[in-house]
Order: C-alpha cells, then sequence, then structure tokens
C-alpha cells in the first residue's frame, strides 16, 4: 500500500503544512512495545481503563513507523479508492486516524506544543527538544508518550500568551512524576507533563479535567485497573490483533463503528458516508494496519462477535486484500489481511 507521511498527516490535521514527502514502513524497533508478540497486550494497553459502564475506546498511532523517504514527488492524490475505504479492516482504523488527528492536532496547537510530535514535518512548526513517537486517544484523554523535556515544556505552558486565543497555565496539581498544568484564568482543562509522556483532556465539555488525565497515569504505574484487567475479551482482542502502527477499538459503548461519520470530523471528504453496518452489534475489538515499507502491509482484526452478522463479517473483512483470512468460532471474529499494493487516488 504506497502510503507517504505527509499523506497520512494530511489525513489526521497534526501536519499544519504539507512537508517534505515520507514513506510509511515499520522500523525495527517500536517505542512502544508493539514488537512484544502476540501472546500479550501491546504496550499501549497499560494506559486504557474502562469508563463507569465498563467501556473503553482507542485509536492509537505508532509515528516510530515513520521513515523518511527520499522521493521529492510534491504531487499527491487526496483518498484512498473507494475499495479499501468500504473494506472495515482498511477503513475502521484509517477513519480512526483522521478522527484522532482532531484531537491531536487542535490539542498541541492550543498549548503551543505542535513541534513535540516528531511526525510533524513542516517549516511552519517549531521544533522542540521534547519529542513523542506515539499518539494514544482514549476515552477522555491523549497520551503522548516519548521523550519529554519537562522545564522546555512547562516554559512554553506558563509563558505569557502571544494572542488572544493562547491561554497561560500554571502547575495546580501533580501526580507521581508528572506535573498537572491548568489554565490561570480558571477555565476548564488540563495538561499533565512527564519526562516519559504528555497526557492531556480530549474535548472541552470533561466534567473534571485534572481526574481526566490522572487516570491514564494511575493505569500505566499500576495504581489503577486497567481495561485488560477489567474485561478479559479486551486483553483477548489485543493480544490477537493489536499490535500495529495504526490501531482502533473499544469496549461497549466506546467501541464506534462509525468512527467519523456520525461525529462529522471528516467533513465531506473520505470516509464521511461509509458506515460498516456489518459491525453494528459486536460487543468490542481491534483492528490494525501495519505497513512494510516497499509499499505492501498487513491488517489484523480481532474481536467479539456478539449479535453481528457472522456471514456479512466472513464477506467484507479483508475484501480489498490481496490474502485474507477469517475465521469465526467461539463467539468471536478474528480476520488478517495482506495488501501487495494499495494506492491513494483521487477519489473519482
Amino acid at each position: 500500500m504506497t502510503v507517504n507521511r505527509r499523506d497520512v498527516l494530511k489525513l489526521t490535521g497534526v501536519s499544519m503544512a504539507a512537508g517534505a514527502a515520507g514513506c510509511l514502513g515499520s522500523g525495527d524497533e517500536s517505542g512502544n512495545g508493539n514488537e512484544d508478540g502476540e501472546d500479550s497486550p501491546p504496550t499501549y494497553a497499560q494506559w486504557l481503563t474502562t469508563d463507569d459502564e465498563g467501556a473503553v475506546g482507542f485509536i492509537y498511532i505508532d509515528w516510530s513507523d515513520f521513515e523518511d523517504s527520499e522521493s521529492d514527488d510534491e504531487t499527491q492524490d487526496d483518498e484512498l479508492g473507494e475499495e479499501y475505504q468500504n473494506d472495515p479492516m482498511m477503513g475502521l482504523p484509517m477513519a480512526g486516524t483522521i478522527a484522532a488527528g482532531f484531537a491531536i492536532g487542535f490539542g498541541l496547537s492550543s498549548y503551543g506544543l505542535t513541534g513535540v510530535l516528531e511526525a510533524t514535518d513542516s517549516e511552519d512548526v517549531e521544533s522542540l527538544e521534547s519529542s513523542a513517537n506515539a499518539t494514544l486517544v482514549t476515552n477522555q484523554a491523549v497520551v503522548l508518550p516519548g521523550d519529554i523535556d519537562t522545564d522546555e515544556v512547562a516554559d512554553i505552558l506558563t509563558a505569557e500568551p502571544e494572542s488572544a486565543f493562547a491561554r497561560q497555565y500554571e502547575r495546580t496539581d501533580g501526580i507521581d512524576e508528572y506535573d498537572i498544568f491548568t489554565p490561570a484564568d480558571g477555565s476548564s482543562d488540563a495538561i499533565a507533563v512527564g519526562e516519559g509522556a504528555i497526557v492531556f483532556v480530549s474535548g472541552n465539555e470533561i466534567a473534571d479535567p485534572v481526574a481526566a488525565v490522572k487516570t491514564p497515569i494511575e493505569a500505566a504505574a499500576g495504581d489503577a485497573e486497567r481495561a485488560t484487567e477489567a474485561v478479559a475479551d479486551v486483553e483477548w482482542f489485543l493480544s490477537a490483533a493489536g499490535h500495529g502502527t495504526v490501531a482502533y477499538g473499544g469496549y461497549g459503548d466506546e467501541f464506534e463503528t462509525n468512527p467519523s461519520g456520525d461525529s462529522g470530523t471528516s467533513g465531506d471528504g473520505m470516509f464521511s458516508d461509509v458506515e460498516y453496518t456489518e459491525l453494528e452489534g459486536l460487543e468490542g475489538g481491534v483492528s490494525t494496519l501495519s505497513f512494510d515499507g516497499d509499499g505492501g502491509g498487513s491488517g489484523e482484526f480481532a474481536a467479539v462477535l456478539g449479535d453481528a452478522d457472522a456471514s456479512a463479517l466472513e464477506e467484507s473483512l479483508g475484501a480489498s486484500a490481496d490474502e485474507r483470512s477469517v475465521d469465526v468460532s467461539d463467539g468471536r471474529v478474528t480476520a488478517s489481511a495482506t495488501w501487495n499494493s494499495a494506492t491513494w487516488n483521487d477519489g473519482e
């Protein structure tokens, strides 16, 4: 699947301008434990917790799998072919990535921290010593694991605003090795800064932003019950199919089978009219994509069948792939798919 870095950043809204071209490839090592194998959940699962209803939703992007390309091709088309969009194994993680991009891009921009994301290649974004190699959007929080210069980030957050749209923050709380900053004007917001990650709230209508950023930190530290501990099915499907460059999944009410259409986050563009009705009735699951750097890639899918139509799933999962396998048994569905080449086009 010939997908370059600029195209994916354009999809997510993280990049404020299209920079040098790059290819999406799989590195030898992942900074977030995706090389751990299928016997255990990926490392990002340490941040996941269920809400009061026992539900969890998440979108994960491993930016360490973005490698520079020597390509100087500035003419890239805008959309993935319709056959790929309609395939939930390709479309679900990519649509989720678009939705996640709004939380990531707008969040980092509002804090003045856009340059913390290693994948952002733009002359318009000031680079920082702090760098994040992954993003995880989960329930009410965004987690950016990486190598963080806490003094640098604190200076940015507490600086006098340079525009009417910027806010000044102050340290008001802490947890473990994280400092928690909230707006000096008393408005509702929170961001936690530690040497290993930045955690901030996702959304403007969160009743307790400080609690929202503390929850994943407590889970990662082992001080709160993780989703994999609370729900056996979550541990199963993350272990079976949660390892990948891009992951979209969830359990209970937070598992959305149409991550962009209902919310309108994709506007009139790609995935805005795509509905994965065959996924309705699933109790929860995860779909991941990985890319091999040579124009190909693979996908994994695992879900709890629930009331979903097994025949529809068998027909649709991996339908756009060159090779695929689907297994439905014991109330669970798993699928694997391989694409030799999938190219972006103009949707015409």
